[in-house]
């Protein structure tokens, strides 16, 4: 279980913006047909010197999270996370923002749209640490046109193409990327010239991740082990889901990946 943060004051004066980071939404479509997936995109910008968190906040801290409410007709998916960075502390490792991170949400317009406008309303919280750590949330909305026939452009902006470089990619993004459960272990590969290799594991009520065991790399080629716990009595007749991320190099716009799979009840799936 995660740390519980320091929310005792500090000698400080209060400097910067309540909950220590502010944001702003967007989408990044022209505007909205029907049946077309769009993302409401979050910006996350925290004061100098704070940082928010990733989905897993690590060893201590708390996940940033999104409330969506669209207009009727309109479904909202699960948010697209960015890469996090990687911090130690006293409680170990967390992963989270300490610059600006764009947070992508995806949603599906509904078959018959009339030409117009639509509006999403999005609150977003976060817990936000320095030397102390303070909750923070706030309420943005974003208007959009909507059209009765035609889909919208993707825009191209650079600053769009700058935040989409930050999102994971699909393992089968990486040149000969493979995922395998393999006894009580998880066993990724793949061919990267990039260094160093890093997994962030989201643990759950049946799933914990132990330390990387191993990481063979011959020309280029590595395979990584994670040993598992698996919690057989929590998972009973329930498959096991395993997620994380698999990221190479340090820069916030290097190459990370998702790791999506699981295990079915009295298996230990490939």
């Amino acid at each position: 279980m995660p740390a519980t943060p320091s929310f005792f004051p500090t000698d400080e004066k209060p400097t910067g913006h309540p909950g220590h980071a502010i944001t702003e939404v967007r989408t990044d479509v022209g505007w909205v047909g029907p049946n077309q997936t769009f993302n409401v995109i979050v910006l996350v910008t925290p004061d100098k010197g704070w940082h928010v968190y990733w989905k897993n906040s690590g060893a201590s801290g708390s996940p940033t999270e999104f409330e969506l409410n669209a207009p009727e007709g309109f479904s909202v998916g699960e948010p697209i996370y960015p890469r996090p960075s990687i911090f130690s502390g006293e409680e170990g490792q967390t992963y989270g923002y300490d610059k600006p991170a764009a947070f992508f949400i995806p949603v599906t317009a509904p078959p018959f749209l009339s030409d117009g406008q639509a509006t999403i309303s999005i609150t977003t919280s976060w817990l936000s640490c320095k030397k102390s750590c303070v909750m923070g949330e706030q309420t943005k909305e974003v208007t959009f046109s909507t059209h009765i026939n035609a889909q919208g452009p993707l825009n191209k902006d650079m600053q769009l193409s700058q935040w989409t470089k930050a999102l994971p990619r699909s393992i089968s993004d990486l040149e000969q990327g493979a995922v395998m459960v393999v006894g009580n272990t998880l066993v990724l590969s793949g061919i990267t010239s990039m260094h160093p290799l890093f997994f962030i594991g989201i643990e759950n009520h049946i799933v914990r991740f132990e330390q990387t065991e191993r990481l063979n790399v011959d020309d280029n080629t590595f395979r990584l082990h994670i040993p598992l716990l698996i919690d057989a009595y929590e998972q009973g007749q329930h498959t096991a889901i395993i997620e994380g991320l698999l990221l190479f190099g340090r820069n916030a716009t290097d190459p990370s990946y998702i790791i999506n799979t699981e295990i079915k009840p009295g298996t230990r799936a490939q």
